[in-house]
């Protein structure tokens, strides 16, 4: 099975996570950069008020995949403009499966989640399943059992 994990990290923390799960699936990896930075300020109003900011062409196109993994921080409660235009391109996903993996500081899962789903489904793919990380978790190191349990949910299908 062809995993893509798209992942977005401003300070390492998604990153850490999403290579973990990488690596147990042996998934590709796409990172989502933008195409310039902006303050934090700037970034988290965007986030806020769910726009969209430009990022570097990456893949989008899901030709090949069997399963996009979307691998995300939570900025209150929201996902960063980064990954609105990531979500917005995605193309050829319909019909496939998709999971979530968000990375926060204390809370907001569960509405950060439910922006990507919407707007996967949306392009007629399917939502198989989510797992969070708190920052302390990845710091310290004890997130493994929530990559574990997600890449048995991917597997499973």
């Amino acid at each position: 099975m062809h995993v893509l994990i798209a992942y977005y990290s401003w300070q390492g923390h998604t990153a850490k996570v999403a290579q973990a799960l990488a690596a147990v699936l042996g998934a590709e990896m796409v990172r989502i950069e933008p195409l310039s930075e902006s303050g934090i300020l700037v970034k988290a109003a965007k986030a806020m008020l769910g726009l969209k900011s430009a990022i570097r062409p990456c893949r989008v196109d899901l030709a090949g995949v069997d399963h996009l993994v979307i691998a995300s921080p939570v900025w209150a409660q929201k996902v960063p403009p980064y990954v609105n235009e990531y979500l917005f391109q995605v193309t050829g996903g319909a019909g496939k499966p998709f999971s979530v993996l968000v990375e926060m500081r204390a809370s907001g899962a569960g509405s950060a989640t439910r922006i990507i789903r919407t707007a996967l489904e949306k392009k007629g793919m399917h939502f198989v399943a989510s797992a969070s990380t708190l920052e302390n978790q990845v710091e310290n190191g004890t997130f493994g059992d929530r990559i574990t349990a997600l890449a048995e949910a991917i597997r499973k299908g």
